[in-house]
């Protein structure tokens, strides 16, 4: 039994020896991730399904429960969303971040949910968008 934890010892001790210093670092903290890559303020643009968004961020120094921004449809650009960060954990040390977001009225009425990657070094930020009935649309925005 003493033989078989040795050799498990050496095989990990191998296997963090090839590995990159950040990755054998875990847990990744997200706010050291982004903050060297990471814009003060960036404008991504793309779709949450077939409808065209754009969305104006920033995440630098945000806090969980900071209003982060807006977005609205481009066919109805009077009609903004507040985006509120409820999480960003690190992903990997490339600069993705797990980041999920809360959109509300100007009412303050929750009415919808982005979870996704968020690149910061690409300014790109996917995944899956859930309205306030449950339905839910993919979202690529760069």
């Amino acid at each position: 039994m003493k033989q078989i934890s040795i050799i498990a010892a050496v095989v990990l001790l191998a296997l963090l020896a090839g590995m990159p210093a950040s990755a054998q670092s875990l847990p990744i903290q997200a706010d050291t991730v982004c903050a060297d890559e990471q814009a003060d303020y960036q404008i991504l643009t793309g779709k949450i399904g077939p409808y065209e968004v754009k969305m104006h961020l920033r995440i630098s120094g945000a806090q969980d429960d900071d209003e982060v921004g807006y977005y609205y449809y481009t066919a109805y650009p009077d009609n903004r969303f507040k985006l509120k960060m409820i999480s960003m954990v690190a992903v990997n040390a490339r600069g993705t971040m797990q980041l999920v977001l809360h959109e509300y009225t100007t009412q303050g009425k929750h009415t919808g949910t982005f979870d996704g990657n968020y690149e910061c070094r690409g300014d790109h930020y996917a995944g899956t968008f859930t309205n306030s009935k449950g339905k839910k649309f993919k979202f690529v925005l760069e």
